[in-house]
Protein backbone atom coordinates (compact mmCIF):
# COMPACT_ATOMS: atom_id res chain seq x y z
CA UNK A 1 0.00 0.00 0.00
CA UNK A 2 1.53 3.35 -1.04
CA UNK A 3 1.04 6.81 0.77
CA UNK A 4 -1.74 8.10 -1.09
CA UNK A 5 -4.01 4.90 -0.10
CA UNK A 6 -3.13 4.75 3.11
CA UNK A 7 -4.81 8.22 3.59
CA UNK A 8 -7.43 8.00 1.98
CA UNK A 9 -8.08 5.10 4.21
CA UNK A 10 -7.22 7.35 6.86
CA UNK A 11 -9.40 10.35 5.59
CA UNK A 12 -12.25 7.82 5.64
CA UNK A 13 -11.78 6.69 8.69
CA UNK A 14 -11.75 10.16 10.27
CA UNK A 15 -14.60 11.43 8.68
CA UNK A 16 -16.41 8.71 9.84
CA UNK A 17 -15.09 9.63 13.20
CA UNK A 18 -16.13 13.10 13.05
CA UNK A 19 -19.88 12.57 12.01
CA UNK A 20 -20.35 10.29 15.31
CA UNK A 21 -18.85 12.95 16.94
CA UNK A 22 -21.11 15.68 15.61
CA UNK A 23 -24.25 12.73 16.56
CA UNK A 24 -22.90 12.27 19.92
CA UNK A 25 -22.93 15.33 20.57
CA UNK A 26 -26.40 16.41 19.34
CA UNK A 27 -27.22 13.09 21.53
CA UNK A 28 -25.54 14.91 24.18
CA UNK A 29 -27.11 18.02 24.38
CA UNK A 30 -30.41 16.97 24.17
CA UNK A 31 -30.67 13.39 26.69
CA UNK A 32 -27.66 14.74 28.94
CA UNK A 33 -30.05 16.21 31.20
CA UNK A 34 -27.31 17.70 34.01
CA UNK A 35 -24.50 16.21 32.18
CA UNK A 36 -24.73 18.81 29.56
CA UNK A 37 -21.70 20.89 30.25
CA UNK A 38 -19.34 18.35 31.02
CA UNK A 39 -20.32 16.38 27.97
CA UNK A 40 -20.22 18.58 25.21
CA UNK A 41 -16.69 20.03 26.48
CA UNK A 42 -15.35 16.04 26.12
CA UNK A 43 -16.93 16.10 22.95
CA UNK A 44 -15.65 19.64 21.40
CA UNK A 45 -12.19 18.67 22.44
CA UNK A 46 -12.42 15.03 20.96
CA UNK A 47 -13.37 17.50 17.84
CA UNK A 48 -10.16 19.29 18.59
CA UNK A 49 -8.34 16.27 18.62
CA UNK A 50 -9.71 15.22 15.45
CA UNK A 51 -8.58 18.05 13.64
CA UNK A 52 -5.37 18.20 15.28
CA UNK A 53 -4.67 14.75 13.75
CA UNK A 54 -6.32 15.37 10.72
CA UNK A 55 -3.52 18.44 10.07
CA UNK A 56 -0.42 16.51 11.35
CA UNK A 57 -1.00 13.85 8.70
CA UNK A 58 0.60 16.26 6.20
CA UNK A 59 4.03 15.84 8.07
CA UNK A 60 3.66 12.30 8.71
CA UNK A 61 6.44 9.52 6.52
CA UNK A 62 4.56 7.29 4.43
CA UNK A 63 5.65 4.58 6.65
CA UNK A 64 4.03 6.20 9.70
CA UNK A 65 0.66 6.86 7.38
CA UNK A 66 0.55 3.55 5.98
CA UNK A 67 1.59 1.95 9.92
CA UNK A 68 -1.61 4.39 11.30
CA UNK A 69 -3.67 2.94 8.37
CA UNK A 70 -3.53 -0.36 9.89
CA UNK A 71 -5.77 0.19 12.61
CA UNK A 72 -8.78 1.96 13.72
CA UNK A 73 -7.12 2.55 17.19
CA UNK A 74 -4.54 4.47 16.06
CA UNK A 75 -6.94 6.96 14.82
CA UNK A 76 -9.39 7.09 17.19
CA UNK A 77 -7.10 7.59 20.64
CA UNK A 78 -5.66 11.31 19.42
CA UNK A 79 -9.19 12.23 19.40
CA UNK A 80 -10.39 10.53 22.31
CA UNK A 81 -7.14 12.10 24.62
CA UNK A 82 -8.34 15.35 23.17
CA UNK A 83 -11.28 14.57 25.07
CA UNK A 84 -9.99 13.62 28.34
CA UNK A 85 -8.08 16.83 28.13
CA UNK A 86 -10.77 19.51 27.60
CA UNK A 87 -12.24 17.74 30.68
CA UNK A 88 -9.39 17.87 32.81
CA UNK A 89 -8.88 21.89 31.35
CA UNK A 90 -12.64 22.12 32.72
CA UNK A 91 -11.70 20.47 35.85
CA UNK A 92 -9.18 23.65 36.06
CA UNK A 93 -11.66 26.42 35.37
CA UNK A 94 -14.17 25.02 37.45
CA UNK A 95 -11.88 24.82 40.73
CA UNK A 96 -10.42 28.57 39.74
CA UNK A 97 -6.87 27.18 39.22
CA UNK A 98 -6.87 28.57 35.50
CA UNK A 99 -8.62 31.89 35.58
CA UNK A 100 -7.89 35.61 33.61
CA UNK A 101 -9.82 37.65 30.97
CA UNK A 102 -9.25 34.81 28.33
CA UNK A 103 -10.76 32.27 30.06
CA UNK A 104 -14.06 31.31 31.36
CA UNK A 105 -15.69 32.16 34.71
CA UNK A 106 -17.80 28.71 35.46
CA UNK A 107 -20.37 29.31 38.29
CA UNK A 108 -22.35 27.14 40.19
CA UNK A 109 -25.95 26.80 39.36
CA UNK A 110 -28.76 28.34 42.15
CA UNK A 111 -30.27 25.15 42.09
CA UNK A 112 -28.49 21.63 42.16
CA UNK A 113 -30.72 18.43 43.09
CA UNK A 114 -27.36 17.24 44.59
CA UNK A 115 -26.24 17.70 48.26
CA UNK A 116 -23.75 20.15 48.92
CA UNK A 117 -21.01 17.70 50.41
CA UNK A 118 -21.48 15.29 47.22
CA UNK A 119 -19.29 15.22 44.21
CA UNK A 120 -21.81 15.31 41.66
CA UNK A 121 -22.12 19.20 42.64
CA UNK A 122 -18.91 19.42 39.89
CA UNK A 123 -21.96 18.78 37.24
CA UNK A 124 -24.23 21.47 38.86
CA UNK A 125 -21.85 24.37 36.94
CA UNK A 126 -22.00 26.26 34.25
CA UNK A 127 -19.93 28.95 32.41
CA UNK A 128 -20.97 32.97 33.12
CA UNK A 129 -22.70 34.05 30.27
CA UNK A 130 -22.52 33.75 26.66
CA UNK A 131 -19.04 34.74 26.17
CA UNK A 132 -17.52 32.68 28.51
CA UNK A 133 -19.66 29.81 26.62
CA UNK A 134 -17.51 30.51 23.68
CA UNK A 135 -14.28 30.76 25.68
CA UNK A 136 -15.09 27.20 27.34
CA UNK A 137 -15.86 25.82 23.79
CA UNK A 138 -12.76 27.34 22.57
CA UNK A 139 -10.68 26.08 25.17
CA UNK A 140 -11.87 22.92 25.29
CA UNK A 141 -11.32 22.94 21.50
CA UNK A 142 -7.46 23.64 22.18
CA UNK A 143 -7.30 21.06 24.57
CA UNK A 144 -7.79 18.63 21.75
CA UNK A 145 -6.47 20.45 18.95
CA UNK A 146 -2.97 20.99 20.63
CA UNK A 147 -2.77 18.37 23.17
CA UNK A 148 0.12 19.76 24.37
CA UNK A 149 -0.73 23.05 26.02
CA UNK A 150 -2.84 21.50 28.66
CA UNK A 151 0.29 19.33 29.86
CA UNK A 152 2.38 22.52 29.75
CA UNK A 153 -0.14 24.41 31.70
CA UNK A 154 -0.39 21.98 34.13
CA UNK A 155 3.47 21.60 34.16
CA UNK A 156 3.15 25.31 34.76
CA UNK A 157 1.07 25.01 37.94
CA UNK A 158 3.32 22.62 39.26
CA UNK A 159 6.08 24.68 39.07
CA UNK A 160 4.70 27.83 40.07
CA UNK A 161 3.25 25.71 43.54
CA UNK A 162 6.87 24.67 44.04
CA UNK A 163 8.34 28.12 43.53
CA UNK A 164 6.44 29.27 46.00
CA UNK A 165 7.02 26.61 48.27
CA UNK A 166 10.34 27.24 48.42
CA UNK A 167 9.90 31.06 48.65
Amino acid sequence: MNRQDALNILWKRLFIIFVLLLAASLVAVAMADGYTIPSVVFIVGNIGGYVGFHRQLSHLSEEEVVSLCRSWFNVLLPSFIGGILAGLLYILFISGVVQGELFPQIVSDKSCRYPDNSFYVIFCQHADGYAAYGKLLFWSFVAGFNQNYVVDLIENIKGSKKAQGEA
